[in-house]
């Protein structure tokens, strides 16, 4: 397994048109209200970091708020280049420890667990100095994670999703390095061909990510379990983190 898998293309050209499907794409315009509720300021300048197709870049800009949309993916952003229009959206391809400006923005976005691809606990800490040092003072950041505390209760060994064009994918995790790694095998199936891609993704509980948000200097203004301010509990599907500078 490529440790740094997340880099290449291949899997976001194979696997990114089952991962960011029209209907991801309106629920995160429908989510759009109470996350902007939720961080509790109307920004002016917003960076999307690991945006993907622009599932939140594109509705963000929509509503007029001007965003920079980071990733690495060529094939994603090529996505978002042909979408956006005149939309005020700056498309960035680099890696999120690289990129930093400070004092730019007065919110953050890594939505979708885009936070966490690294095997090197060193580079989760650099992402985050990039973030804080890229904030406005006041200004807030967004992680949207899956929580360790969900994955212990719910996760299954298989899991299969069966598309309407005949496609099967076939998922594989399993937790490890002390339930601090989510390992996956997927292979996706289509006719006779097999596509197989091996990733590893790094989770935190509530406590741990409070702890690391803390350590590199960020308030927790709220973890809370959806978008609309749920409560954080063992059934909330995501973990939504909002930290201040």
């Amino acid at each position: 397994m490529n440790k740094d898998w997340f880099l290449e293309d291949e899997f976001w050209r194979n696997f990114g048109p089952l991962m960011f499907s029209e209907d991801n794409f309106r629920e995160a315009a429908d989510q759009l209200p109470a996350l902007i509720k939720l961080v509790g300021l109307e920004p002016t300048q917003v960076l999307d970091l690991g945006c993907g197709p622009g599932r939140h870049a594109l509705p963000l800009a929509a509503s007029g708020y001007p965003v920079t949309a980071v990733d690495t993916s060529q094939s994603l952003l090529d996505h978002l280049e042909q979408a956006r229009g005149e939309l005020p959206i700056e498309i960035v391809q680099t890696d999120m420890r690289e990129f930093v400006r400070p004092g730019a923005y007065d919110l953050v976005l890594v939505m979708w667990t885009s936070f966490g691809y690294f095997e090197d606990e060193a580079d989760h800490d650099k992402v985050l100095a990039n973030i804080h040092q890229s904030l406005r003072p006041g200004g807030r950041l967004l992680l949207d994670l899956v929580g360790l505390e969900y994955l212990c209760r719910n996760l299954e060994p298989a899991h299969v999703t069966e598309y309407e064009d005949g496609r099967l994918l076939l998922e594989r995790p399993n937790l490890t390095d002390d339930m601090t790694r989510l390992d996956n095998e997927w292979l996706l199936i289509d006719g006779d061909q097999v596509l197989r891609q091996h990733f590893s993704h790094r989770v935190w509980s509530a406590g741990e990510i409070r702890s690391l948000l803390q350590t590199n200097g960020f308030k927790i203004h709220g973890i809370y379990g959806g978008h609309d301010g749920a409560e954080y509990d063992l059934e909330a599907e995501r973990m939504i983190v909002v930290g201040g500078r």
